[in-house]
């Protein structure tokens, strides 16, 4: 097992707007709530403007996070050691692989609003009510292909 499962998460202290009883997870009860919302939209209008709050690339979720860990690889550069350097560049690359994730994403929000909701599927008449029976000796040899 990891350490860092081991331990118990760190209390967090100072945060505005949170009253003291508030879950340790500050910030993924959020990203929780978006995700709720976003599985009741009920159209793909209302999907695009939530994933907009995710993908937009310069107040977005990921480009944060992106400056997040780009922040913490400089925090971690700090410590002088061999270990903080080799996190650094860790934590650079998941800054780097989240703003690649942007880029790749950048048109999601457009598509999603494009798409329209398919209306209930055609009901087609049943093949019993539709052909008369077929006989033995009329029956044809071919296979029907759609």
């Amino acid at each position: 097992m990891h350490p860092a499962q081991t331990t118990p998460p760190p209390q967090v202290r100072n945060v505005p707007h949170l009253p003291d009883r508030a879950a340790v997870y500050v910030y993924g009860d959020p990203l929780r709530a978006l995700t709720d919302r976003l599985n009741a939209a009920e159209s793909y209008t209302d999907a695009a403007a939530l994933l907009h709050q995710v993908l937009d690339p310069i107040n977005g979720l990921l480009t944060q996070l992106g400056e997040f860990f780009e922040a913490a690889g400089e925090k971690a550069k700090e410590a002088e050691e061999d270990d903080g350097f080799d996190l650094s560049y860790d934590l650079a690359d998941a800054a780097a692989e989240i703003r690649h994730l942007g880029e790749v994403l950048h048109v999601a929000e457009d598509r999603m609003r494009a798409l329209t909701p398919l209306g209930p599927a055609p009901r087609l008449p049943s093949t019993s009510a539709a052909l008369p029976p077929a006989s033995p000796k009329t029956a044809p040899t071919t296979s029907r292909t759609r």
